[in-house]
């Protein structure tokens, strides 16, 4: 019974031999602009930070403006600090969507493509230098708020990393050189999708 479950998650060697080609060295950090389209607010919402990579489930994401905020994953252990409130503490076992969304990056970042297609299903259009995979949760439970996760990128590097919920809303995260390219006004999901393809 195992056997056919282990190959429909196999990706496909060209997807494999991308994700490969992406792990990242350790300690990694990047800049990072995110877009957030939240249906609530009338309009986009901006941040700008870095991302850290410290390992196999050792993540961060700090955020500079508009606000200051640092959230930091070590295995299943979250902290998130921010300088005018109590630093909060919770375990990654309380929110198993956010757990599977986070051993999805880790995977991704650590290069680990067997791993990330346990916890997806992986699509990959591959376009001379630049590409673009989608990941599509496996899990019911993080499916029915999280429509996929796309990352597109040029040569070994990811370029951006765009999360598609269930319920409409999106976040667009631009990175490295990217980061500080000036947004298109406004702001829209397609407008940044094709920042993201650019060559």
């Amino acid at each position: 019974i195992l056997l056919p479950a282990l190959l429909l998650a196999a990706p496909t060697p060209d997807a494999a031999n991308l994700i490969a080609r992406l792990k990242r060295p350790v300690p990694a950090s990047t800049a990072y602009t995110e877009v957030r389209f939240v249906h609530q607010l009338t309009r986009p919402l901006v941040l700008r930070g870095e991302l850290d990579y410290g390992g196999a489930g050792k993540l961060g994401k700090r955020v500079d403006a508009p606000y200051r905020e640092s959230t930091t994953i070590s295995g299943d252990n979250v902290t998130v600090t921010r300088p005018d409130r109590t630093t909060k503490h919770f375990d990654l076992e309380r929110a198993p969507e956010l757990k599977t969304l986070m051993g999805g990056f880790s995977a991704l970042l650590g290069g680990d493509a067997a791993a990330l297609a346990a916890l997806y299903v992986i699509s990959h259009v591959d376009n001379a230098r630049d590409w673009t995979l989608t990941l599509t949760p496996r899990d019911a439970a993080l499916s029915a708020h999280l429509k996929a996760f796309v990352i597109d990128g040029s040569g070994n590097e990811p370029r951006c990393f765009t999360l598609q919920q269930a319920n409409g809303d999106a976040s667009v995260m631009l990175l490295g050189p990217l980061a500080a390219a000036k947004l298109p006004q406004p702001p829209t999901t397609a407008a940044l999708a094709t920042l993201c393809r650019a060559p």
